[in-house]
């Protein structure tokens, strides 16, 4: 194991080996004499030091969460202030610009982040808040060490970007982590360019900083020299080694002259009588995609030796070998003598003219989906199947829980110092957490698979194997309120949709065994979805619900909301299409409200809606479930303090919106409704009747009617024995609530078609009441409905109707304008009868297997 533990610490950077001076001695290879020539260790070089620059991460200020850092500070340094402009984010794209240095002189450098990180501090956020000049010096600025920025649980590899920096210096990083917590959190920070440098830091834990003392006081990562890139960037990227959220409270940067660039190398081989296949190609490690001087490999060795062939960035071809001491290459050198044999891990840094050998004893896979749990000792195997590919069959029987989705990682050698995993937005691209990539577990459920690693291409692949495509299975693709986010324990919508498809099984309302299956991640968007699709083939089932907003597109304070709108609507086309290329059937959630949406965001929502209505999916109104009319949570279903989640009783009200019997009906073979027109029915001592599937809360039900003369033209059940009407009085549709509210409509005695639409918000508690387009008036009241009777059995009276609609959600003006101008709604859809008195029976044509019949008495 100390042999690992050496190799992991040369791997990281911590154990500086190797050269960076390109002016070491050509030594000839003498054949036959290779193990008798000295090769001579490189001069060092004496950088010296130009300026320093201080960075303070953390809160903008103006409340409990820290503060900006002044300056001067009390030792006469001047900062640069990186903080939250998006709520308690810093927003991925921002560039903060305007530095000075540590005297106060301008320098042409910018900061931009290239994801979001998220801010925290303060008196109640667990920044070091008294901080010890003897420990930590020049850092001992409580501005700038009581906030931070940090990473989320699920996050990883966030990172920012300097540039401007002068590519022919050399810098060194300070960094400095602190957040008080029992959890011991130890950070990876990389920083990377031409060539990178990994440090790792304990910035939490119990009794870290000594007794009662939870958090980092004392310690910061210090860097050796980093060269910046061609473009004169540097990289600085979070990562975890080992607890959930990862701080970043200060940064020092240091600026050298008198040093020597680095020669760069484009390509890297491995070559020789030791290597397996003779060749094989190194893959660069290169979170950035720009050259980074650093190779690896996963292959097999046996006895003999090997070299390396590197291509530089001007063209030239170089073979490398032995270096002066072990660990260490030189050019034009002698083979090296292959110490391990079998399947290795080879790390080669030309930066520094270094190179470790790591043998891999195991790949396994381990998370929440296992049974062992996030246990790095008990993980399911892969077997090597040779040129660096491992794999196998695996049966992966662990459920994942609100807190622990069902995910895993690839682990080798059963430590976490070599977790591998998803490169954050690819679809199956793999690299090791520590390396300086954004990545994230990768999500799956339990199940049967074939799971290959191949780290050749630094990919992975996973299919259904034998069992293949679920019929029953319904995966839910979106972001964190499709995930059940702001619901106790997690049980949003999706997963009440499931239990009430299990109770349904139970009473025999199905005969099919439809239950839900969770593949959301918080914070999504449809450039997420489409990045990651393949967990939606992964996850094997047959139906799929997409459940995204323009919220979290972006659409809320954009400079351009007509672009994330078009994004939104082509992306979501891209991966209806895309689904059922791949077999799926698609079904869609729409947009809803967050609490801090205006006018405008409310606007663009409503009109993505209305779009979605009309495209050829089925789909769910969400807006109308909990809107407050102006694009809000109504009162009461918002997640406390949290502007962008709805509470239980929130996500409770979006399951009323979806239709319980979809899928019995897709699977049933009914296909999406068109409007149907010329057809009427006339109702004359009969009535149509229908009851809602399940509970129901929001509604809308319309109908077109002719007729002049007075009567009731429609009833419904309320709670208990009270009942609803719509009735025509004196030439007017009039609706009585069963709270004894009344509210009177238009004129409807000319005899001609007109439609008449009663819809209710429940969680406003509001019903509405439109004479065609017109909106004839609203009550305040909450109702919940049951049998809806349409006609009137005690009038002998004939009176024409047509179309009748039953919707599970309110809806806005908007969306009543569209159904009487005839497009074709079929969100939240429940009931469509286009009427016709041709037929002895009543069609309803809605995706749902409810019926409407017809009664006299």
């Amino acid at each position: 194991m100390k042999k690992h533990i050496l190799l992991v610490m040369a791997l990281f950077g911590v154990l500086t080996v190797g050269s960076c001076n390109d002016d070491e001695p050509v030594v000839s290879p003498i054949p036959g004499e290779d193990e008798e020539v000295v090769i001579p260790a490189p001069e060092p070089i004496n950088p010296v030091l130009v300026q320093t620059l201080y960075f303070d991460f953390g809160s903008v200020g103006g409340g409990t969460r820290g503060s900006q850092t002044e300056s001067p500070d009390e030792n006469g340094h001047y900062w640069n202030n990186i903080y939250n402009n998006d709520g308690i984010y810093a927003a991925v794209n921002s560039v903060f610009e305007d530095f000075v240095n540590s005297e106060g002189t301008s320098v042409g450098y910018k900061l931009t982040l290239n994801t979001r990180f998220s801010t925290n501090g303060g008196s109640g956020g667990g920044g070091l808040l008294t901080p010890d000049a003897e420990l930590l010096k020049d850092f001992a600025v409580s501005t700038a060490t009581e906030d931070y920025f940090y990473i989320e649980s699920g996050e990883n590899g966030n990172n920012f970007t300097i540039s401007g920096l002068d590519k022919e210096k050399a810098y060194k990083f300070y960094a400095f982590g602190s957040r008080s917590a029992t959890e011991k959190r130890v950070a990876y920070y990389t920083m990377s360019g031409l060539n990178s440098y990994q440090g790792e830091l304990q910035i939490a834990g119990t009794n870290l900083g000594g007794e009662g003392v939870n958090q980092n006081i004392a310690n910061i990562c210090e860097s050796g020299l980093v060269y910046p890139d061609e473009e004169g960037t540097l990289t600085f990227a979070v990562s975890r080694s080992t607890g959930a959220y990862m701080a970043i409270n200060a940064l020092k940067l240091e600026e050298y002259t008198d040093v020597k660039r680095p020669q760069t190398f484009t390509s890297l081989t491995i070559t020789g009588s030791a290597v397996e296949e003779g060749e094989v190609p190194m893959h660069m490690i290169s979170p950035t995609d720009k050259v980074s001087n650093k190779f690896e490999a996963f292959l097999s060795l046996q006895s003999g030796k090997f070299s390396f062939k590197g291509v530089t960035s001007e063209g030239v071809s170089t073979d490398i070998g032995k270096g002066h001491e072990p660990g260490v290459v030189a050019m034009n050198s002698y083979g090296i003598s292959a110490e391990v044999t079998g399947p290795v891990y080879i790390v080669v840094d030309m930066s520094k003219k270094s190179y470790t050998i790591t043998p891999v004893e195991e790949w396994s896979i381990v998370g929440s989906v296992t049974e062992g749990g996030w246990n790095a000792g008990t993980g399911v195997p892969l077997a090597y199947q040779g040129k660096g590919v491992w794999g196998g069959r695996v049966k992966l029987t662990g459920l994942g829980t609100a807190s622990d989705r069902a995910r895993f990682n690839f682990i080798m050698n059963k430590s976490w110092d070599y977790t591998m995993k998803r490169i954050s937005d690819t679809s199956n691209e793999v690299a090791f957490s520590n390396s300086g990539y954004s990545t994230s577990d990768i999500n799956l459920n339990h199940g049967t698979y074939n799971i290959t690693l191949d780290l050749r291409r630094f990919a992975f692949y996973i299919d259904c194997g034998e069992e293949g495509i679920d019929p029953f299975k319904i995966s839910v693709m979106g972001s964190s309120v499709a995930n059940g986010q702001g619901a106790d324990s997690n049980h949003g919508y999706a997963y009440m949709f499931g239990e009430l498809q299990d109770e349904r099984f139970k009473n025999q309302e199905t005969r099919l065994p439809w239950y839900t299956s969770g593949i959301s991640i918080g914070g999504n968007s449809t450039l997420n979805l489409l990045a990651r699709y393949n967990d939606l083939l992964y996850d094997c089932g047959k139906y799929v619900i997409f459940g995204l907003s323009l919220g979290n597109e972006g659409i809320h304070g954009a400079a351009d909301q007509q672009a994330i709108y078009n994004q939104f609507k082509d992306n979501m086309q891209t991966l209806i299409s895309k689904a059922r290329e791949d077999g799926k059937y698609p079904v869609m959630m729409n947009n809803y409200t967050r609490g801090d949406f205006e006018e405008s965001d409310y606007r663009y929502v409503k009109q993505m809606n209305l779009l979605i209505h009309e495209w050829d999916l089925p789909s769910v109104n969400m807006l109308g479930a909990i809107d407050n009319g102006s694009g809000k949570w109504a009162d009461g279903y918002q997640n406390g303090t949290d502007l962008y989640h709805p509470n239980t009783e929130g996500h409770r009200e979006f399951l009323y919106a979806m239709v319980p019997s979809l899928f019995d009906a897709i699977e049933a073979g009914k296909t999406l409704p068109a409007r149907v027109s010329g057809t009427s029915y006339t109702l004359a001592g009969k009535v149509l009747e229908f009851t809602p599937e399940e509970t129901v809360h929001p509604f809308t039900i319309s109908f077109k009617v002719k007729g002049a003369t007075d009567g009731t033209i429609a009833t419904f059940t309320n709670g208990g024995n009270t009942m609803g009407t719509l009735k025509i009085q004196e030439g007017k549709v009039v609706y009585n609530s069963p709270s004894q509210g009344k509210i009177v409509g238009g004129n409807v005695t000319d005899n001609q078609w007109h439609v008449v639409s009663l819809t209710h918000y429940y969680a406003q508690g509001r019903t509405l009441l439109y004479t065609d387009k017109s909106l004839a008036g609203e009550l305040n009241e909450r109702l919940t409905v049951g049998k809806f009777i349409i006609g009137d059995n005690s009038s002998t009276e004939g009176r024409e109707y047509s179309e009748l609609f039953f919707y599970r959600s309110a809806m806005n003006e908007e969306e009543i304008n569209k159904l009487c101008d005839g497009s074709m709604l079929k969100s939240s859809l429940e009931i469509y009868a286009p009427l016709d008195g041709s037929k002895s029976t009543i069609e309803n044509l809605a995706q749902s297997m409810n019926t409407v019949v017809v009664k006299s008495e």
